[in-house]
């Protein structure tokens, strides 16, 4: 493994700093492509959706907290399984490339009509397939936005929507982690690296003892993100000494990650090794 010589991003939040070097396969660095501006889905959607409605800050960066968040009133399984019988090229999609995993930008009003949507990111930037989508979104009634105070209320919001493959595609291939780097569009976070980085300093909790005693530390984490996008096999390549449990929190937080975009190899979903070195200090 070549060591990482990228440029870094760094993070500062509640009185900590968390570092984060570039993404790294199990043959290689694998830099993931950075979003400076939202990546819009198709444009030739109905014309009688309202005008497009903002995504706070706030909202994007956890995006992974599902929640709270609308979904569709007969349940995901149920509008999956429809739209993958209503729509050929779907199902085509499906069977061509595995799960389609999509982050939808959305707005429902009080009551379950979904009046704007748009894909915000995902696996597949084909612009007929996406607007297939978001018109099965605008048909189909969803649950409305639900407050922190438990009040429904009429609000934008990232919404995670995940078109399953057959349970034999989503079977990792051994022969998946031997494909050469340079024949694989490799995986990502949805939202990109940034998101990533949000992600774990939303979730990350820096160990008490390490924190009092202002002990800062590095942990290099080796992980799989599977055809289905979920990251599995998460373990410690190499980590600090004096902070034994900055690895052990790591992986707590990585093995709650939400699901990712998939490498790609020849246009297919595959399973493929990743590390990612992560410096922490405590911040004056």
């Amino acid at each position: 493994m070549n060591k990482l010589v990228q440029s870094l991003q760094f993070k500062q939040f509640l009185g900590f700093l968390i570092t984060f070097g570039h993404f790294a396969s199990a043959l290689g660095i694998h830099t993931l492509p950075q979003f400076a501006s939202v990546k819009i889905g198709a444009t030739n959607y109905p014309q009688t959706l309202s005008p497009k409605p903002p995504v706070l800050l706030k909202q994007h960066a956890n995006w992974w907290v599902q929640s709270r968040r609308p979904q569709p009133v007969q349940g995901w399984d149920t509008f999956t399984q429809n739209i993958k019988k209503i729509h050929p090229n779907i199902q085509q999609a499906v069977d061509e490339k595995g799960t389609l995993i999509f982050l939808i930008h959305m707005r429902v009003n009080k009551k379950g009509r979904v009046d704007f949507a748009e894909v915000w990111d995902g696996n597949n930037q084909d612009s007929s397939l996406q607007a297939t989508v978001i018109e099965a979104i605008q048909y189909n009634t969803f649950t409305p936005f639900v407050s922190a105070k438990g009040k429904r209320i009429k609000e934008s919001a990232l919404v995670l929507m995940e078109i399953p493959a057959t349970e034999q595609q989503l079977i990792s291939n051994a022969q998946d982690t031997t494909i050469p780097n340079k024949s694989i569009n490799s995986a990502r976070f949805l939202g990109g690296e940034n998101a990533f980085s949000e992600y774990i300093a939303d979730q990350f909790v820096y160990p008490k003892r390490c924190m009092d005693e202002s002990i800062s530390g590095y942990v290099r984490l080796r992980f799989m993100v599977n055809r289905n996008g979920i990251v599995t096999n998460c373990r410690i390549k190499e980590g600090s000494k004096g902070c034994p449990e900055f690895g052990i929190e790591a992986i707590r937080v990585l093995k709650a990650c939400p699901k990712w975009i998939p490498a790609t190899h020849n246009g297919k979903n595959i399973s493929a090794w990743f590390e990612v070195p992560i410096s922490l200090s405590v911040s004056n």
